[in-house]
């Protein structure tokens, strides 16, 4: 099935590993040419190399998303190389966790910077491009986490932010023909979440509530997100797309 990505320049924010560098690959493999941005330049240049070898078109770009001026330096790079930006995945984030009392400031302000404020940013500024192509895609990773989960105010807080943010802007941005839609993962078995030394109890507890009782992997949320980047959604906005294996609650 053709999907209408051949030739639109994509924008994955942190791509160069784990679910962010999933979504690049398969937009790529649908001829996209992709910007894979990355705080971690070598990594991101790492992953390229590898999508070069594959045959696609890729360029490695550094940015800090919580930065204005990284996140405009950044994307003027890739509107030189590659053309306008016709497709944004604002994935990057991270979780800093912590109970209630413990938790930073710094700790709060870090995650909800990049999670929420970063998605926020590099929306603003790619969305003149969209405009002058008449058509855009805006891909939010959210979490389902936004649900609430233990010591992790800050993580749940600016994933539910994120939801609030793709509403808002699938309303202002429709007329232009742009869409604006989130992907809430469950439990993905990137290299990170493989990495805890609490993985195997987090798993455990997963699957006793997931009906389809295994963990999810980055390919999973990556094909969401290639579908709604697609012209088989182009009358899907303002939604929030699961991939959780049927599990919702907050336990």
């Amino acid at each position: 099935m053709d999907m209408g990505l051949n030739g639109k320049v994509a924008l994955v924010t942190g791509a160069a590993r784990g679910i962010g560098l999933a979504i690049a690959t398969q937009l790529a493999e649908e001829g996209c040419l992709v910007a894979v941005c990355d705080l971690d330049l070598e990594a991101a240049e790492a992953a390229c190399r590898t999508l070069a070898e594959r045959g696609s078109t890729a360029i490695a770009v550094s940015a800090d998303v919580s930065s204005r001026a990284s996140v405009a330096a950044a994307v003027a790079r890739i509107r030189a190389e590659l053309g306008p930006i016709g497709i944004l995945v604002n994935n990057a984030g991270f979780s800093q966790d912590a109970p209630l009392e413990e938790m930073t400031e710094e700790q709060w302000d870090r995650v909800v910077d990049v999670c929420l404020k970063g998605s926020w940013l590099c929306t603003q500024a790619v969305v003149a491009d969209m405009k002058s192509l008449g058509e855009g895609r805006i891909i939010n990773i959210a979490s389902r986490a936004h649900l609430g989960e233990n010591n992790k105010t800050n993580y749940c807080a600016a994933k539910a932010g994120v939801l609030g943010l793709t509403s808002a802007l699938s309303i202002e941005l429709g007329k232009y023909g742009i869409t604006v839609n989130s992907v809430a993962p469950g439990l993905i078995r990137t290299e990170r979440v493989l990495g805890l030394r609490y993985y195997e109890d987090i798993d455990r507890r997963a699957k006793l509530s997931t009906p389809i009782q295994k963990s999810g992997e980055s390919s999973d949320v990556a094909a969401a997100v290639v579908y709604l980047a697609s012209s088989a959604a182009a009358f899907v906005s303002g939604d929030t797309l699961y991939v959780t294996g049927g599990r919702y609650s907050s336990t």
